[in-house]
């Protein structure tokens, strides 16, 4: 029997207070329905592509109340509850900031805890944040509904790299997809992501080599030179990667992304000789919407998109862009 989950974006898009600090980078305030309605939205999705039924407590922009909501996924007699949030702690960036995300419950604990804690599992993969792990307490959406249900704090509205992520869209997703991921694994059902055909992007220009980095460990790329950005890829312990800038301890890949020096702890850094400047132009490979290599050849190019897709190279058809 299909599962029905009630999906649940918390407020509305002007409730008072509901908002982050005034942001000086993009100078305007985030209020926390923007990303808690995006989020729905790509889970609603999401679901549906694994084969589930949804239902929406608050379909529109304005607050609906606490109780329309539960009778909305009541009357539908609806299977698993997800409400989507963003936290906050005193409404400032000074002072103490608070980070991370958390999944709320009913003190009854019971299914609704074994959910929380699967999609905390899937939730702390992502983006580098603090899990603030499961929290117990008397909720009105945890209390009233008659299935099993998870109110999720995605962040804190005051933590200003936090807020910022309310906006990242990458972000949005990366949430939906762990969430859903988390309702698959609770319901037993194998995760199907969305395939795309494999793409190879040409850079818009050549680029410099100034090194080449070797992983001491697995080592996190990231999208800007800064923590808690998402999380691309992971580059295995032994592999290379050659470097094109360095920025505050940061170092540029070909791609991008950045990976972090940590003293020396995370890789092995040899400049290329002096003199002896090496000059790129190297093919970036998209799968699914994420980078999986950078290379300057096509038989290499073909080697790892057929190792991410799991097929012969010779059964591989790429599209360059």
């Amino acid at each position: 029997m299909t599962k029905l989950i009630a999906l649940d974006d918390g407020h509305g898009a002007g409730t008072a207070g509901k908002r982050t600090p005034f942001i000086p980078e993009i100078g305007r305030y985030i209020p926390e329905n923007e990303f808690n309605k995006a989020v729905v939205k790509y889970l609603d999705v999401e679901l549906k592509r694994q084969g589930f039924k949804t239902v929406l407590t608050a379909p529109t922009d304005v607050d609906t109340p606490l109780s329309t909501r539960v009778n909305t996924a009541n009357n539908a007699r609806a299977d698993l509850f997800i409400s989507i949030h963003y936290n906050a702690f005193d409404g400032t960036f000074e002072g103490r900031n608070p980070e991370g995300f958390s999944a709320h419950i009913d003190p009854s604990g019971g299914e609704s805890e074994k959910f929380a804690k699967i999609a905390l599992k899937h939730l702390a993969k992502g983006t580098v944040q603090q899990n603030r792990g499961v929290v117990k307490q008397q909720l009105y959406v945890t209390a009233y509904t008659k299935m099993p249900a998870v109110l999720f704090e995605l962040g804190f509205m005051d933590n200003n790299r936090e807020a910022l992520l309310m906006i990242d869209k990458s972000f949005q997703q990366e949430c939906a997809k762990e969430i859903a991921m988390a309702v698959c694994e609770y319901y037993g059902v194998t995760y199907k992501p969305e395939k795309e055909t494999p793409q190879v992007v040409k850079p818009s220009g050549k680029q410099t080599k100034i090194g080449e980095a070797v992983m001491l460990r697995d080592v996190q790329a990231y999208a800007r030179p800064e923590f808690g950005t998402q999380i691309p890829t992971v580059i295995k312990k032994g592999e290379k990667r050659n470097v094109y800038e360095i920025e505050n301890g940061w170092y540029r890949l070909y791609g991008g992304e950045y990976i972090p020096s940590n003293y020396g702890k995370n890789f092995k850094y040899t400049p290329v000789k002096k003199g002896e400047p090496s000059t790129e132009e190297i093919r970036r490979v998209i799968v699914d919407g994420k980078q999986v290599g950078a290379y300057s050849d096509h038989d290499n190019v073909l080697r790892v998109v057929a190792d991410e897709l799991k097929k012969d190279p010779k059964e591989i058809r790429v599209e360059e862009k």
